[in-house]
């Protein structure tokens, strides 16, 4: 068995679909969020679960990933999704991967069948996206061919030139209990369909419109898609046939992470010495088969390279300019401020002007109304903060640092920053740094220090997005009398 060595990342189950329904960006994003919430709470993650969120409503790409110790073996599991969104299409890649931690040699062709929650968000996804295969919508349902016309209509399916996943089917007429299940179906949900046959009568119709004996109740079947042969599967359970298939999706996966492209060296074929054997027409015809599929293989590889490439070259350019214009706007804010010394002096005055131009940060109404109500005259100092907040909530959206880094950033670029308050303000003082978000009644701890104002903010990690939640004088915490 082929090993991989410990450099080596093993992608275990991979699936992918895509839809040109772009407006289900935010309802596939909210499904993975719900299944990251219930598979790793916030509140239960360690140093040794790290999760990673890119996450930015001006980002095309949306990505989550989640490393975990694996008990069994010297290795991590790895869990990624990305969403990305295109000019023609939204399209959804989940991959699970085996990460070796320690030097080791790992078994190459390990394939994993997604558990039951991972589960759960593929089958939500695939019923989300409704994407059709040949016509038929893609799901995780067993199809029943069990007369003459579904037995056609079967095989007219599997005929279909622009099939693209395999159809998994089995004869189950005249066994105590079928091999594949609910359960399989459900677990090869966008990877490939699967039908029973349930009657002597849909069987023959099937074969005979097939033009072969592809299907019997002596084996499984996998009817391949664009004219690849049939395969035949005599095992008493479907882990074989199952990890067939998942094995077929991950070498499907495109490729994500962007790679050195390879030099194709193809301008002329190298000249050999001459040889005392004389190869035949067919074996000569067969050798120029090969080095072409080769050289095909590699300019698709290049060109998705390339393709990947421009994609993150646009998005990089436009990260770039909205970074030069935000400059721009600031320095022409700090000039104004040099010159006038009386401009954005008032806490209320700075705050709305943040409000207004600061887009990467959000203010709670709390963070307004407490601003307002504040007669300190140091708003300068606040906009200034503020806008150091800002480019490190740009840097966090654009997936730049991980979110349990942030306030190790923050403590590096904001002078007087602290990540959060005392136990004692926090169990007697509590209602002073609440503020309600979505919902939820959350704590803004983290808080930087302005002389004689404090500018408190919360983090939602699910989202990434920082929210001010009050400007304005010292909350009560322990120094209070």
């Amino acid at each position: 068995m082929p090993i991989a060595s410990v450099q080596g990342v093993i992608t275990t189950y991979g699936f992918s679909i895509a839809t040109p329904n772009k407006d289900l960006r935010q309802t596939a994003i909210d499904a993975v969020f719900r299944w990251l919430d219930e598979v790793h709470p916030h509140e239960k993650r360690t140093n040794s679960t790290p999760v990673n969120i890119r996450h930015s409503p001006n980002d095309a790409i949306f990505r989550v990933d989640v490393l975990e110790q694996d008990s069994k073996q010297a290795a991590a599991r790895g869990t990624t999704i990305t969403l990305i969104t295109s000019k023609d299409e939204l399209y959804f890649d989940l991959r699970r991967t085996l990460r070796p931690t320690k030097s080791a040699l790992l078994p190459r062709r390990t394939i994993d069948r997604p558990e039951p929650r991972l589960n759960k968000l593929i089958l939500e996804i695939v019923k989300l996206f409704k994407v059709r295969d040949a016509e038929k919508i893609i799901d995780g349902e067993i199809t029943i061919a069990n007369d003459q016309l579904s037995g056609q209509s079967l095989a007219a399916f599997a005929e279909a030139p622009s099939r693209r996943l395999p159809i998994l089917i089995e004869v189950i007429v005249g066994k105590p209990a079928a091999i594949t299940s609910s359960a399989t179906a459900k677990q090869l949900a966008g990877i490939a369909h699967l039908a029973h046959v349930s009657s002597h009568v849909a069987d023959e119709a099937f074969n005979n419109l097939y033009g072969a004996k592809a299907i019997g109740s002596g084996w499984i079947t996998i009817i391949w898609p664009r004219g690849a042969a049939p395969e035949k599967f005599h095992q008493q359970d479907d882990d074989e046939v199952v990890n067939q298939l998942i094995a077929a999706s991950v070498g499907s996966l495109a490729t994500l992470v962007l790679s050195q492209s390879r030099k194709i060296v193809q301008a002329e074929k190298p000249k050999h010495e001459p040889k005392t054997e004389v190869s035949s027409p067919q074996s000569g015809l067969q050798q120029e088969n090969i080095e072409l599929n080769n050289t095909v293989k590699e300019l698709l590889e290049e060109n998705a390279n390339l393709l990947e490439n421009a994609t993150l070259t646009d998005m990089l350019s436009a990260q770039k300019t909205e970074e030069r214009d935000r400059a721009y706007s600031q320095l022409a804010t700090f000039l104004m401020m040099e010159d006038d010394k009386s401009y954005l002096d008032r806490v209320s005055d700075a705050v709305a002007f943040a409000q207004k131009n600061l887009s990467n940060i959000i203010f709670h109404q709390r963070a307004v109304s407490s601003a307002n109500e504040s007669h300190l005259m140091n708003g300068r100092r606040i906009y200034s903060n503020l806008v150091e907040l800002n480019n490190l909530a740009a840097r966090l959206q654009r997936g730049d640092f991980a979110p349990n880094v942030f306030n190790i950033y923050c403590n590096q670029q904001l002078s007087n920053f602290a990540a959060s308050i005392s136990d004692e303000a926090e169990h007697r003082y509590a209602q002073d740094y609440a503020i309600e978000w979505k919902g939820e009644n959350v704590l803004a701890k983290p808080h930087i220090r302005c002389g004689d104002a404090r500018i408190h903010f919360y983090h939602d990690i699910k989202t990434n997005e920082i929210v001010i939640a009050y400007v304005g004088r010292h909350l009560r915490d322990k120094s209070t009398n």
